[in-house]
């Protein structure tokens, strides 16, 4: 399963899969998840209290979030930020000068994919 990170604050961030947001936090240069939370905003707060983020840290990781994952997933789904980027180039333009033309690899798990 392909996780992404999506909000990073300190040593602490957060990320997702289709499944779930995941709460990680950094041990040397490497990113641990140490929380997974399907359900609600609250219950990630809580477990950020639960795992030690500072409140400042997760205050920034909570902003914009929607009450429940599932409703995040779903904005997620109809306004993807970069899903359409490659090398930073809009679709439909020619490629910049020396950049790369490779389309973005697509995740196995993807609906799409199997078209």
């Amino acid at each position: 399963m392909s996780e992404r990170q999506f909000a990073v604050s300190g040593r602490w961030a957060l990320a997702s899969d289709r499944l779930q947001w995941m709460l990680q936090r950094r041990a040397g240069q490497q990113w641990q998840s140490v929380s997974f939370v399907s359900s609600t905003r609250d219950i990630l707060a809580r477990c950020m209290r639960e795992k030690g983020c500072p409140p400042a840290d997760a205050e920034r990781l909570l902003a914009g979030l929607p009450s429940t994952f599932e409703e995040w997933a779903r904005k997620r789904i109809q306004t993807p930020a970069t899903a359409d980027l490659v090398d930073g180039e809009l679709p439909g333009e020619p490629p910049a000068p020396g950049s790369a033309n490779t389309a973005l690899p697509t995740a196995p798990d993807d609906p799409e994919a199997a078209r």
